[in-house]
């Protein structure tokens, strides 16, 4: 039994790869790794239930602030945002 279930949302590859393998070297975490919002959506809406969201916010098409608006308005999930963005405004986007 897993301690922790992970939705990764990333639209690199490597990225993708590279964060999952990290994550699950704690057998406890489990992690779901999708390459868009969409992906991320249908997951969910499919009945993929996890602990928390960890998304990067510059993808192509629906940014991860986008998609964690649409979250918020069905989903309480918790989302961990991940950004090169560090300027205040950007910040300030993440939390709202």
């Amino acid at each position: 039994m897993t301690a922790l279930h992970i939705l990764h949302v990333e639209d690199d590859k490597d990225i993708r790869d590279v964060t999952a393998f990290a994550l699950t070297l704690d057998p406890q975490v489990t992690v779901t790794s999708v390459a868009s919002g969409e992906a991320a959506l249908a997951a969910l809406d499919g009945g993929l239930r996890p602990d928390v969201v960890l998304m990067d916010v510059m993808m192509p098409g629906e940014s991860g602030v986008e998609l964690t608006r649409a979250l918020r308005a069905t989903h309480k999930t918790p989302i961990l945002l991940l950004t090169a963005k560090g300027e205040t405004p950007d910040r300030i986007e993440g939390l709202e």
